[in-house]
């Protein structure tokens, strides 16, 4: 008997005998089933899916998800049909290898194909009814990942790619910390090469300067709380920070986001009080960051994570997080076990996933959801009424209005978050307490036809897509233009000549694989197509004019040295004009002042019948934070029309 099987088999000691013996039966069938079989190591093949089992065996799943671990590469290694293994094993495990077996036959590509994408879909379909697909799944790609060295270097940089593009989101949604932990260990240096090891030379330099002070910290706290504990430095992965860093080593020398302190009351049954007392010893000793707490226990968040957080100055510019927990809920946060799933039908990967299958969309559309609304990283927002809201990372006030009812959608005017108001469009943060502002009447359509394009989620676009789809097609027409016409500002690009020039209409139209330009505008007016991918192109266009019409009409157009703003920093000019209000200033210029965007110049002037034009210089360095900035000022009440000038 090999080491892996005789571990295996140690690990069932949680069922019952009759189960147990199901699953060691099943073993024997597998077992004959792989016989003669080797991996390229020279190992018998059939410790890997016997590895697979066991690491579900750790997470305490069933005989059935045990079983189909086990007979998971099977029908692709053609060892057995899926025919025989219902017969052995019954549909319940067959159904569970047929949907493993699609996905272990999709092959990663960075842009999957139309048939990787189709039979993608079918896995996801299989487990948006049933999670265990996606535990077997990820227990398969763990061995692997461990025994990555099995592989040629070409296979093993498609795997960490794959990896840490699909696996790493579903082992972190399922609660799996320690296996998404093994996962970007192993894959980053693979997938990322040199620029990895550039990366982890930062972070160790960095967390090297830290670290003495981090320690010594840890050992006070035995001091100063009054409950013996145990004290952790709980490192992030390099991948990790590589993602929430953006890749960039200068925002990496803010210190709170490197690593944490975890603390755990020592007692095994410590009540939930015990990490309160924690935490008030602390604060009662140590400077705190006031804004960083967080309640998670009294307040859990919807996939049942509990903790507290908050923040401490351990210098002037040492700042370190911190994480009360008890045992149970450390346990229960870093490894999520197979019961927890089962009895949790409305949990938020459930509810995704069902989400995701409940309307046909295109492939491209498809893989587009997939990583924004069940892969990405959630944020956890609290209503007024102390509500919780679960949504991706990067939503915004209408994702938010969407989730809490879709009928707000029609008075939502903005929003308040943390007390301050912002416009609907602007992003929402883990632990942010919104309250949206919502109107008697009715909001005007330019504003939902804005909202339309910059909803996140598609649930949330979706029905603002389906409401557009009752308006009058003049209207939508309409604000397709204006839409169109606004991004042209932002890019300093032709207006006059996209709306005159039919040459240039019919281009762009071939381009975007569109009927006509009527058609293209009610699409972008109802948010069906998102008008900067229409910009991109209208811009490729009068950089390489396709026939000879469109090549004349570019010649005699001046286009401006900048169109999309580069690392270095770069000035331009917005006028913006509005009504003569009071207060409307100050909304002007918190646009900026939210987003840390320096004015050089603020030049306002009066206009007849109570209008105002303000004129301002500005500095930028990102385009998209330029877009969103022109997107924010076209909110603001009273406010008719913003240009880029120069």
């Amino acid at each position: 008997m090999s080491p892996i099987e005789e571990r295996f088999r140690e690990s069932l000691a949680y069922l019952d005998a009759n189960d147990r013996h199901e699953v060691e039966k099943a073993l024997e069938t597998v077992k004959i089933w792989h016989e003669g079989q080797m991996r390229k190591s020279g190992e018998p093949y059939v410790d890997h899916p016997i590895a697979a089992a066991n690491y579900l065996a750790k997470l305490e799943c069933g005989k059935n998800t045990l079983i189909a671990g086990l007979c998971h590469d099977t029908v692709e290694d053609e060892c057995a049909t899926l025919e025989e293994i219902e017969r052995a094993f019954g549909t319940e495990v067959m159904k569970l290898v047929d949907a493993v077996t699609k996905l272990t036959k999709l092959q990663y590509e960075g842009r999957r194909s139309q048939r990787q994408i189709a039979s993608l879909r079918k896995m996801l379909l299989a487990a948006s009814e049933d999670l265990r697909v996606i535990m077997i799944k990820l227990a398969d790609r763990l061995h692997n990942v461990e025994t990555l060295e099995v592989f040629s270097l070409e296979k093993q940089k498609r795997i960490a790619s794959e990896t840490l593009d699909i696996y790493v989101p579903f082992a972190r949604l399922m609660g799996l910390w320690w296996m998404k932990r093994c996962f970007e260990e192993r894959c980053f240096p693979l997938a990322y090469e040199d620029r990895a090891i550039q990366w982890q030379r930062h972070v160790n330099e960095h967390r090297e300067r830290l670290l003495t002070a981090r320690r010594e910290f840890c050992h006070s706290l035995h001091s100063f709380v009054s409950v013996p504990i145990d004290t952790t430095l709980t490192r992030m992965t390099d991948y990790e920070l590589f993602l929430r860093c953006d890749s960039d080593s200068e925002i990496l020398e803010e210190s709170s986001l490197l690593d944490s302190i975890s603390i755990v009351p020592k007692d095994a049954h410590a009540s939930l009080e015990i990490c309160y007392a924690i935490l008030a010893d602390i604060h009662q000793h140590v400077p705190f960051k006031s804004a960083s707490f967080r309640d998670c226990i009294g307040q859990p968040l919807t996939n049942g994570y509990q903790a507290l957080h908050t923040t401490v100055f351990l210098s002037h510019n040492h700042q370190v997080r911190l994480r009360i927990q008890t045992k149970s809920m450390l346990e229960y946060a870093e490894m999520r076990k197979y019961s927890s799933w089962m009895k949790d039908k409305e949990n938020n990967l459930y509810r995704a996933l069902n989400s995701l299958h409940q309307r046909f969309i295109p492939h491209d559309q498809y893989m587009m959801e997939l990583k924004n609304d069940v892969l990405k990283e959630k944020v956890s927002v609290f209503t007024p009424a102390g509500e919780i809201v679960t949504l991706p990372s990067g939503s915004n006030g209408i994702d938010l209005a969407f989730a809490l009812n879709p009928d707000f959608f029609a008075r939502l005017t903005g929003m308040r978050v943390n007390g301050q108001e912002q416009e609907v469009t602007h992003p929402l943060y883990d632990g942010n307490t919104v309250e949206l502002i919502l109107s008697s009447q009715d909001m005007p359509e330019e504003f939902r036809a804005l909202w339309r394009q910059r909803a996140s989620t598609g649930d949330a676009r979706t029905a603002l897509q389906e409401k557009a789809q009752d308006l009058p097609q003049n209207e939508l027409l309409a604000e397709g233009r204006l839409l169109l016409t606004n991004e042209c500002q932002k890019h300093r690009l032709p207006a006059w000549l996209l709306f005159h020039a039919q040459c240039m209409q019919r281009a762009l139209c071939e381009q975007s694989h569109v009927e006509n330009f009527s058609v293209l505008l009610r699409d972008i007016g109802a948010g069906y197509r998102p008008v900067k991918d229409v910009m991109y192109t209208y811009d490729r266009i009068l950089k390489h004019p396709p026939t000879w019409a469109t090549r004349f009409l570019a010649l005699l157009i001046v286009r401006p040295h900048v169109l999309v703003l580069h690392a270095r920093s770069t000035m331009l000019q917005l006028d913006i004009s509005s009504d003569d209000r009071p207060g409307i200033v100050h909304e002007i210029t918190r646009c900026f002042a939210d987003r840390n965007i320096n004015m050089s110049s603020f030049t306002a002037y009066s206009l007849p019948k109570k209008g105002g034009l303000y004129k301002i210089w500005l500095s930028m360095d990102d385009f998209e934070q330029f877009s969103d900035l022109f997107d924010a000022l076209l909110q603001v009440p009273g406010v008719k029309k913003v240009s880029r000038v120069q």
